[in-house]
């Protein structure tokens, strides 16, 4: 995994990611699976692909955002 992916603030699905803690893996929705170390919403540092995922009606895994 590049530091570029590393750093990025990615997107999740809140029903397959309902509440991960501290250092739980998690795999975002572009696909990229890593500690999770809380929120950070920091539009600059976004993942690009994350954003344009976020951004369908249905993610990849088949959930759609406001599914909870």
């Amino acid at each position: 995994m590049t530091a570029e992916i590393e750093r990025a603030a990615h997107a999740y699905c809140p029903v397959c990611t309902p509440d991960p803690g501290r250092g739980d893996l998690v795999t975002a929705l572009c696909g990229a699976t890593h500690p999770y170390w809380g929120r950070r919403e920091r539009p600059v540092n976004n993942c690009p692909a994350c954003e344009a995922l976020a951004a369908n009606t249905v993610y990849p895994c088949g959930h759609t955002g406001s599914e909870r």
